[in-house]
Formats: C-alpha cells, sequence, structure tokens
C-alpha cells in the first residue's frame, strides 16, 4: 500500500489506478469493514487525525478529480460522504453516508462463543436514502496534514525509480519540481519542515 503524498497528478495511469484501489482499500480499513492492513505504516498518519475516516475521504476526492481530469470513470459512490476540505467543492455524486452502528444493535454473538469473548467490534453501514435526508448539513472542514518536506523528496525519488520504469517521459517533470524545491503536494496535506517521516519504510534500492 502506497498512499502518495505527492499530487496524483504526477502518477501514471498505472500508479492512479493503484492509488485509487489501494486508497479504498484503506477506507475500507478506517470504517471497520476489513481486519487486514490494520497497522499498516500508510496508515498512520491518518489515524493520528481528529476523524480518520474523514481524511481518507478526502484522500480519494483528490485521486478522483485527478482521474476525472484525465478522462477516466472512477466511482465516486465508493467514496464514503464526509466533511470537506476548505475550498473544495462537492463532488457531484458524493458516495453513501457511513453511521455507526451500536454494539446493543448489532448480531448477537454465537451460541459457541466463550463465556467472557470479546464480541466483534460494530461496523459501520451504508446510511439509508431517508436517513441520509434527515442529516444535518456537514458544516465542517477537514484538516490539513502536515509532510514533512524530506518525505515529500523521498516519495519524489521513489516515484521517478518507479516511473523510469513504466512512463519515462514522465520523469523530467517530477525531476525538475524536485530540483527546483517545487514539488505539488496532494490537496490533503500541507508541507513543514523535516526529514523523512519515522513511519515511512525506506527502500535501500533507490
Amino acid at each position: 500500500m502506497r498512499l502518495w503524498s505527492l499530487h496524483p497528478s504526477y502518477l501514471d495511469a498505472k500508479g492512479l489506478v493503484a492509488a485509487w484501489r489501494e486508497a479504498l482499500l484503506a477506507q475500507k480499513v478506517l470504517a471497520g469493514a476489513t481486519h487486514g492492513y490494520r497497522q499498516h505504516p500508510q496508515l498512520v498518519r491518518f489515524r493520528d487525525t481528529d476523524e480518520p475516516r474523514a481524511a481518507m475521504s478526502a484522500f480519494l476526492r483528490g485521486i478522483h478529480r485527478e482521474a476525472t481530469a484525465r478522462g477516466y470513470t472512477f466511482d465516486v459512490e465508493k467514496i464514503i460522504r464526509g466533511p470537506l476540505l476548505a475550498g473544495e467543492a462537492e463532488l457531484t455524486e458524493p458516495g453513501p453516508d457511513w453511521i455507526d452502528v451500536p454494539e446493543s444493535a448489532s448480531s448477537p454473538a454465537p451460541a459457541t462463543a466463550a463465556v467472557g469473548e470479546d464480541a466483534a467490534p460494530a461496523r459501520p453501514r451504508a446510511a439509508s436514502a431517508p436517513e441520509r435526508a434527515q442529516a444535518t448539513p456537514d458544516t465542517r472542514t477537514v484538516p490539513l496534514i502536515p509532510v514533512r518536506q524530506g518525505q515529500l523528496d523521498y516519495e519524489a525519488e521513489l516515484l521517478t525509480f518507479k516511473l523510469r520504469l513504466r512512463a519515462p517521459k514522465l520523469v523530467s517533470r517530477l525531476e525538475a519540481d524536485l530540483r527546483n524545491a517545487r514539488l505539488e503536494i496532494h490537496p490533503l496535506f500541507t508541507t513543514v519542515p523535516g526529514g523523512i517521516e519515522p513511519w515511512e519504510k525506506v527502500r535501500d534500492d533507490l
């Protein structure tokens, strides 16, 4: 799983599709809809926010907008509805709202469960149309997530390595932006000084 801090416009077609699929998987993890990848380091900065699911929705919207600009069709309804980034326009066909199902409303534990065994966590479910119609409009905004300059530089080097193999024509822009310290970032993030993020698993073959 790779959730790029860099702007998705740097990605080639294969990379953009992979970013979309991996971010959708991350959305499922943060929504409690799957047990895999829960401790993946790429999720650390999302989990550290006050609203991880809202942050991931904003991340997915950034990828979706880039895909739409290229004429690709990514299913916007897969993105969980949430508060927007400051100045961000709502998608024309936003996906479902998600509501947390109280444990008391979840299915009873199987009769074979051991006494005192922890019950499975309640999972969110998609809100029905009446529930969405009655929902109060969300006027909050998603706060930007800080990303260190060293992390951006490392990701640019990593992506350059990948693009040289898959899409050499896209390398020159990324290399120029890295060289001139003008890397563009995903709109969810804001750049701060510092080195590579502590959660990054640095490759030694670049």
